[in-house]
């Protein structure tokens, strides 16, 4: 007796279940050979779509002045966003060579030697050999510690140069593919958007919610972390340089970059700052003023920046509270890279959401805390 069915519906579902089988076979092996060609441009991809969120309403009204012609206003978006990171990042890396290489010459030439065997920290920790007559408190001289390390430099840029150009030329390559993704989201953003509407599964107030969120914790991020940090860089070069501080655009720079991680920021600059001009006036090679102006002027105009701008670009946005959001920042960048600085609140936020949506199907209230 034969186990194959007689009934034509029968086989016919057991060909539909085969064939639904087969699709989703071929489906995963096609998203998976996808992923593995874009794998390399995510990270552009993302930034790509980061930007066009960012200036989509700027898109709308030059696409509306060249009546509607979507590929020559993305053109003109693309080009006007190329020229205002490109130039500035000229200037800013001619600036930054040039400080770079003063703060190399002060290590190698005698004034930074001098300054700092004039400090003599040795001296002051003698008393720690009675209770640890081993310890040797010349290893902890700065002319030990810091010297070497910049006499050093030239040597390991001599060595990695290659390295160093490579990372260049990919750096050059990762911000044509992002230029090149925003010129595509640009143009085929709406309609892409329009289709996952139709693929998803769920309601459509959920799907505008998600949309909603998504573009809030990326106004967010970048208006509130980026401009900030950016602002904070400005404040403190500005500062250095008024306090005469060696190579305060270098320095304000490294503030800005540390500015963009919560409860770091510019603070890891100027207070160092603060300490080497009070320990050069209590030696006699310059007056307190700048000391005391920059004590002043970190405590009052930079923590004012920080405080001030960013609660201004912040507001109407979804944000997270402080330690989740320094998680989130932390933990983004360690697992995706520069680009985690938004997907790590993005995911964070999201995840609120799904939360929030999980108690509203279910009738839960909600409740007061600010995480969820």
């Amino acid at each position: 007796m034969s186990d194959t069915p007689n009934d034509p519906a029968e086989r016919r579902r057991e060909w539909r279940l085969a064939g639904i089988i087969c699709f989703a076979l071929i489906t995963f092996v096609i998203l998976w050979a996808t992923w593995l060609i874009i794998r390399p441009f995510v990270d552009a991809i993302i930034l790509g779509a980061v930007l066009v969120t960012i200036t989509f309403p700027i898109y709308r009204r030059v696409r509306a002045k060249v009546h509607d012609r979507e590929n020559l206003a993305a053109f003109v978006m693309v080009v006007g966003i190329l020229l205002l990171i490109l130039l500035p990042a000229v200037v800013l890396c001619m600036l930054l060579v040039q400080q770079a290489n003063g703060v190399i010459e002060n290590f190698q030439n005698g004034s930074a030697q001098q300054l700092l065997a004039r400090i003599d920290v040795p001296s002051h920790l003698m008393w720690v050999k009675r209770f640890a007559p081993t310890f040797d408190p010349t290893t902890v001289s700065p002319e030990r510690l810091l010297l070497p390390a910049g006499r050093a430099i030239p040597g390991w840029v001599a060595r990695n140069g290659g390295a160093i150009l490579g990372g260049v030329a990919g750096v050059a390559l990762t911000f044509a593919m992002v230029l090149l993704s925003a010129f595509f989201f640009f143009v085929e953003g709406e309609a892409i958007l329009k289709e996952l509407a139709v693929l998803s599964p769920l309601p459509a107030e959920y799907d505008r919610e998600f949309g909603e969120k998504f573009k809030g914790v990326i106004d967010a991020t970048f208006r509130g972390h980026v401009f900030t940090a950016i602002a904070q860089g400005v404040v403190t070069g500005a500062g250095l340089a008024i306090a005469h501080v060696p190579a305060a655009i270098f320095w304000g720079f490294v503030a800005m970059v540390l500015s963009m991680l919560p409860m770091v920021g510019a603070a890891t600059v100027w207070v160092p700052a603060a300490i080497y001009l009070f320990i050069s006036a209590s030696m006699g090679d310059r007056s307190y003023f700048g000391a005391i102006f920059l004590v002043i002027w970190g405590i009052a105009a930079i923590s004012l920046v920080d405080n001030v701008i960013r609660t201004w670009t912040m507001r109407g946005n979804a944000h997270l509270p402080a330690i989740p959001l320094l998680i989130a920042v932390i933990g983004g960048m360690d697992a995706f890279g520069f680009i985690g600085l938004v997907i790590g609140p993005l995911v964070f936020s999201l995840l609120m959401s799904v939360i929030d949506i999980y108690k509203r199907s279910f009738g839960i209230p909600p409740s007061r805390s600010e995480v969820a």
